[in-house]
Parts: C-alpha cells; sequence; structure tokens
C-alpha cells in the first residue's frame, strides 16, 4: 500500500511521518507497524523560539482496531525537542493523535458510532480490543451534555424500572406522542426530583403542551396541575381497562374455586381459556370445547356464558368490561363523564369489594377518564401506547448493559440511542 494511503487509512496526516516502506510486523492478534516522526520547522510553544534541537526520540504506541478480530498497532517513533532559550522540552502534536492517548481519534470515532446503537459497553471494549473503563471514558468525555428536547404538544409521561435504589427506582420518561420519540428521562418519579425538573422549564415552553397523557399516578396528576394548567389531562384508557380486567380475573379465580366443581366443563374452562373472560365478546372464537371424559361438545359461547352466570358480580363485571370495550360510541366530554359514572355505579352495586374499589379509582379519576373517552382523544387515539413501547426499548437497553448504576450515562446512551440517531 502506498505510503500516503496507509496513512489516510487511520486518519493521520502523511506531512507528518518520515516517508519509507512500511512493512508490518505480525504478531498474534493482528500486526504492528513502525512509523517515524519527520522534523519540522521547531518552535516552542512556551516562549516561541525557533532555537530549539531534537533531545530525544521515543517510541509511542497507537492502537487502531478498526477491523474486526484483527489488532492493528502503530509504533511511532516521536521527537521530543529542547528549547535553547527557556530550557523547556516539547513534542510536536500528530494530526489524529491527542496527546498521552493510546487510541486513535479514527478508532474513537468508530467507537462512539457503535455505541449510537443498543449493544453493551463491555461488547464494544471487546470488539476493539480496549478495556471497559476506555470505552466508558471515551463516552463519556465524548457525550458531556445531551440535551433534552422541547416539551411537545402531546406529552406523554410513564415510568419504568431502573435501579434498587429508592431515590431512582423508577425513573419517569417523557414522550413526544406525535413524533414518537423521547423528550427526557427524570432520574426519578418522586416528587422532589419532577418539581425540580419542570420548574426549571420555562413557563412559555410549558404552555405549548395542550394534552397530557399519564397512568393513574398521583405524582402525574399534581405535576399536570402545577405545571401544565392547560392541559388536557388524559388517563390513558389502557390503565382504565386494565384496573377492571385485573379484578375481574380475581373474581374469576373466586368462582372457579366456589362455585364450579373440579373436573367439570365449566371448571375446565374457566382455568384453561381465563383470557376469553377478559377480552372483548367478538375476540371470543367460533370453536367448540369437547368434554374429553363425556365426549360432551360445547361452543366457547356458550360454555362462556354458563361461566359467568354462575356467579352475579362476576357476571355484573363482564357486563362493566364490555361497556367500556364499546366506548366509541361517546362524543362528547359530557356523555363520556355521564358514561363512566354510570359505570361506577354499577360496580358499586355488585356488593363485590374487589368492584367496588375499583369504582373508586374511576370515581377518584372520572375527569381525566372523561377526557379519554370524548370524542377528540378517540379521533388521535391519545393513548401511552407509544410510550410504552419506547418503554420496552429502554428496558431493553438496560437488560443488554445488564444494569445501570449511573443514571446520567443511561440517560444519555438511552437519548442517543432513541432520540438523536434518527437525525444522522
Amino acid at each position: 500500500m502506498h505510503f500516503n494511503t496507509f496513512l489516510l487509512r487511520f486518519g493521520l496526516n502523511p506531512e507528518d511521518f518520515v516517508d519509507k516502506p512500511i512493512d508490518p510486523i505480525p504478531f498474534e492478534d493482528g500486526f504492528i507497524y513502525e512509523l517515524e516522526q519527520a522534523d519540522g520547522l521547531r518552535v516552542c510553544p512556551n516562549c516561541g523560539s525557533t532555537n530549539c534541537y531534537i533531545k530525544e526520540h521515543k517510541n509511542v504506541i497507537v492502537r487502531n482496531n478498526e477491523t474486526i478480530h484483527k489488532n492493528e498497532i502503530l509504533k511511532i517513533r516521536k521527537i521530543r525537542y529542547a528549547c535553547n532559550n527557556c530550557k523547556k522540552t516539547f513534542t510536536k502534536p500528530l494530526k489524529g493523535i491527542q496527546k498521552y492517548n493510546e487510541i486513535s481519534d479514527q478508532t474513537k470515532r468508530a467507537i462512539l458510532a457503535e455505541l449510537f446503537e443498543p449493544i453493551s459497553f463491555s461488547a464494544v471494549a471487546k470488539k476493539y480490543n480496549i478495556s471497559l473503563h476506555k470505552v466508558i471514558d471515551i463516552f463519556d468525555s465524548n457525550t458531556r451534555i445531551v440535551p433534552r428536547r422541547q416539551m411537545p404538544e402531546v406529552l406523554c409521561i410513564d415510568e419504568i424500572h431502573f435501579d434498587e435504589e429508592v431515590f431512582q427506582k423508577y425513573v419517569a420518561v417523557i414522550t413526544d406522542f406525535n413524533r414518537r420519540e423521547i423528550v427526557d428521562i427524570i432520574q426519578s418519579r418522586q416528587m422532589p426530583f419532577m418539581r425540580e425538573y419542570f420548574g426549571n422549564i420555562p413557563q412559555k415552553e410549558r404552555e405549548n403542551t395542550k394534552i397530557f397523557i399519564s397512568d393513574m399516578y398521583e405524582g402525574y396528576d399534581t405535576i399536570c396541575r402545577q405545571y401544565f394548567p392547560k392541559a388536557i389531562h388524559i388517563i390513558d384508557l389502557f390503565h382504565v381497562i386494565t384496573q377492571l380486567t385485573n379484578a375481574l380475573n380475581r373474581i374469576r379465580v373466586q368462582v372457579m374455586n366456589s362455585c364450579a366443581t373440579k373436573g367439570t366443563p365449566q371448571y375446565n374452562f374457566m382455568k384453561q381459556k381465563w383470557q376469553y373472560f377478559l377480552c372483548r365478546k367478538s375476540r371470543v372464537p367460533d370453536k367448540f370445547y369437547t368434554v374429553r371424559k363425556t365426549g360432551e361438545i360445547l361452543h366457547y359461547d356458550d360454555l362462556l356464558f354458563s361461566c359467568i352466570k354462575l356467579r352475579s358480580d362476576l357476571w355484573e363485571g363482564y357486563d362493566c368490561l364490555q361497556e367500556l370495550f364499546n366506548y366509541s360510541k361517546y362524543f362528547t366530554y359530557e356523555e363520556s363523564l355521564r358514561f363512566i359514572e354510570r359505570i361506577i355505579t354499577k360496580l358499586e352495586g355488585t356488593g363485590n369489594q374487589i368492584l367496588i374499589s375499583v369504582a373508586k379509582t374511576y370515581h377518584k379519576w372520572r375527569y381525566e377518564i372523561a377526557n379519554g373517552f370524548a370524542s377528540k382523544s378517540r379521533i388521535n387515539n391519545y393513548t401511552n401506547a407509544i410510550a410504552e413501547g419506547l418503554n420496552n426499548q429502554l428496558k431493553t437497553i438496560i437488560k443488554n448493559a445488564y444494569g445501570y448504576h449511573n443514571f446520567q450515562r443511561f440517560r444519555k446512551r438511552a437519548m442517543l440511542i432513541m432520540t438523536y440517531k434518527k437525525g444522522i
């Protein structure tokens, strides 16, 4: 390979080196290339004098491991100068190699590009045959500031489990519903952290947020009222329905164990096909269930309703769930509010403490739930599903790294992978 071409491949300036043949020296994992720094204009960086001389030569080792499974090491014979005026010693910089650094700038750029992918620091260190701490140091020193995005018009907020430390057990994730990207990650969903975070955002920017979507965590309600007073607070309907499906599932188990005789078609169906008690009626398959002992054939619909009728509270809870699944027929906020209040009344009337607890939760959040049922929310399909999907990707990043202890490093990594990579 031509001398200039060889140096340019490593991101080096040919003018900095003596032009001579380069013969690679093979070793177990790759090759060593010996280079010699070229002498040139001698100017002391301390006093500016040109009255300098060569004091000594020293060898510097620089790794350039861009090729997978092959290490390439540059052994550079550098010149150390001494100034006759100020008696200081110095070396001239080499383009593409930072002082006191054993890794070339080109390799650093390649490592940083790798860190835009959801792979662990350890995997990158292994690929480039350098230490884990060196990879982390490269990442930290080159990503000191990773800014947040602007507060979006439609803001989703949710949390994910991060660490066992109390103050950052759950981190809060802010998502832009329209752009489908993460706006920022807050160190904890605890109120002191969220108040400090949102309090530092200019009021004018916060006023740009028109829709605030969350689950039923009280802290999010407080943040919405204090920092986004002009935004419409919507409770994600997934969490509304989940409240009732979880309660209904507990009742199903109670009914199965107390009202259905073990071994009967009802008992077996409630145990094996439990998911059909918690979904839309239209999703129950048009199939037949065969009783092994007797050979009796029963349709899924008939068997499902015979199980539901075993106890009135299971029947009434199932009926309320089906109504929630058909919320699309309500158009105005007032109609939606009357609808959820009717559901609350029906749940309270069952006399079952599990369903009454759900009714109390619905009553507490009835205005925010009604906002989600109203037509404008349905037309735009406002939901935290976008946030949930991005949160799953965040969990993958944490899992691939076998967990993070440094929140700021995790935040920067996640933002680069999931938000800023889109602009590359």
